[in-house]
């Protein structure tokens, strides 16, 4: 980390995550269609989690495509528990430009855009929101990361 302690990260990431669900329930709460057994529920956490954690990635992979950054591949890479979570590489770096466009795009993606249509359709599959939430909770290093672009960027 550039210039806050891994320690500072982690407590900025957990207090992301927490209010990032803490809002997603206080707004679309009404609007998720609760109809399920209570272990469908708790099934559906580690599928959402997973699937976002998938798709996030994919999101960066088309992105780099389509941007031209070489050979671009899908990599496993060890957490700070020791799991291996996925992750994309790209053989080039894109502009600054194409960098902050790349890290927003999950953001925009899977959580915003969905947050809109929540906004204005009730009956949102359980799925679908945790979805949402999961990575809106996932995308803290992505957005610390275009902080960093902007703000070497000014200055």
């Amino acid at each position: 980390m550039d210039r806050i302690s891994k320690q500072t990260a982690n407590a900025a990431y957990l207090a992301w995550t927490l209010l990032s669900c803490a809002v997603h329930i206080l707004l679309f709460r009404g609007k998720v269609n609760m109809a399920l057994a209570v272990w469908q529920r708790l099934l559906l956490v580690p599928i959402a989690i997973l699937a976002v954690l998938f798709v996030h990635e994919g999101v960066h992979f088309v992105f780099m495509k389509l941007f031209g950054l070489g050979k671009v591949k899908l990599i496993f890479a060890r957490d700070k528990l020791g799991i291996p979570t996925p992750g994309v590489l790209a053989q080039k770096q894109g502009t600054k430009r194409q960098e902050i466009i790349m890290r927003l795009a999950p953001f925009a993606l899977l959580t915003l855009l969905p947050d809109i249509l929540f906004a204005f359709y009730s009956g949102v599959h359980l799925l679908f929101f945790l979805m949402a939430m999961a990575n809106c909770a996932g995308c803290f290093y992505d957005l610390l990361d275009v902080c960093r672009l902007l703000k070497a960027e000014r200055g």
